[in-house]
């Protein structure tokens, strides 16, 4: 990871407390147009931060794997559902789906891009789930997230200082 994208994560972790307490305020919030506000967010922060020069998701946190991740993996990787979850899968604590069994994620390469990218699982896609719906009442997820990724945390930010 960038000196730059430490620096972020380090701040999140330092105010991660403030960071969790306004996110729950806002998530009890009824603000109109949110979820196009922080889709809004997401698209101003990306257009600056590249993943592949923080890779941290892929390194500290294992994404769910549905059914379906499974089959689009099985057809990338050329292995058999049961050998894939064999040598790569656990079932999540949640009961909800399966984790990988160790981190960081075994498809992501010493330069943070993914062997599996065009198959990746939803979870993965989607990550810091800033453009999902009814995303206000999500926050304290973002909140997660952003001890995590610098995306998450300045988008975090940007939502805590507009509401």
């Amino acid at each position: 990871m960038i000196p730059e994208y430490e620096q972020l994560v380090r701040k999140s972790n330092l105010r991660s407390k403030d960071i969790m307490r306004n996110m729950k305020h806002i998530s009890k919030m009824n603000k109109v147009g949110f979820d196009r506000i922080v889709s809004g967010y997401h698209d101003e922060i990306f257009a600056k931060i590249d993943c592949r020069k923080c890779g941290n998701c892929c390194r500290t946190m294992s994404p769910r794997f549905r059914e379906m991740d499974i089959k689009l993996l099985c057809r990338a990787t050329g292995l058999n559902p049961r050998t894939f979850e064999d040598e790569f899968l656990k079932d999540d604590e949640e009961g909800v789906g399966h984790v990988l069994k160790v981190l960081p994620c075994p498809f992501q390469n010493s330069d943070n891009d993914c062997t599996v990218y065009e198959n990746r699982t939803l979870s993965c896609s989607d990550f810091p789930h800033t453009r999902e719906r009814n995303i206000q009442k999500n926050l304290e997820g973002l909140a997660y997230d952003s001890l995590i990724c610098p995306a998450a945390y300045l988008i975090a930010e940007k939502i805590i200082a507009e509401y």
